[in-house]
């Protein structure tokens, strides 16, 4: 045997072994025992990149929810997207605080209706808004929630 060999071939049971060199002694293992360890050890590193890609999509996630939905006026984080109902009876109301408003105003003053008139455009351009928001949100979610379970879904089938 050459001193600067990796493998060899038993020549009683014709097995392969691999040689280890430790100082001055020598030591073999079989390959396909190392062929079991090295394939028990890609499992594991595959789980452990999938549990991190999906540990890596929750925070993207949670980062963008969060800073999407922004925080209230005392400073609290906002966890859920605009109402839409809540959106169309803030709306309604801006809407006929704006009509009484300008027509108040036209009454007394024709050019203090103008002020009526950018309360209404407000209120549709807030509602326009909401609703862009909320459906951004729930399409990002939905995104988000694919993902994850296809990332899951590789996990339990060992992908």
């Amino acid at each position: 045997m050459k001193p600067k060999a990796k493998f060899v071939t038993c020549g009683y049971c014709h097995a392969s072994l691999a040689i280890h060199h430790t100082g001055s002694s020598y030591s073999t293992e079989l390959i396909e025992d190392l062929k079991e360890t090295t394939s028990a050890l890609v499992k594991d590193v595959a789980l452990i990149k999938h549990n991190a890609a999906l540990d890596r999509l929750d925070e993207q996630w949670e980062r963008w929810r969060l800073q999407t939905l922004g925080t209230n006026k005392h400073g609290r984080q906002i966890t859920q997207p605009p109402n839409p109902v809540v959106s169309i009876f803030g709306f309604g109301f801006v809407f006929v605080f704006a009509l009484v408003w300008t027509g108040m105003a036209a009454r007394m003053f024709a050019p203090m209706a103008l002020f009526g008139m950018v309360f209404l455009v407000m209120a549709v351009v807030g509602l326009f808004r909401s609703f862009s928001k909320t459906n951004e949100y729930h399409a990002k979610r939905q995104r988000y929630m694919q993902e994850r379970q296809s990332l899951v879904e590789q996990i339990q089938n060992g992908d």
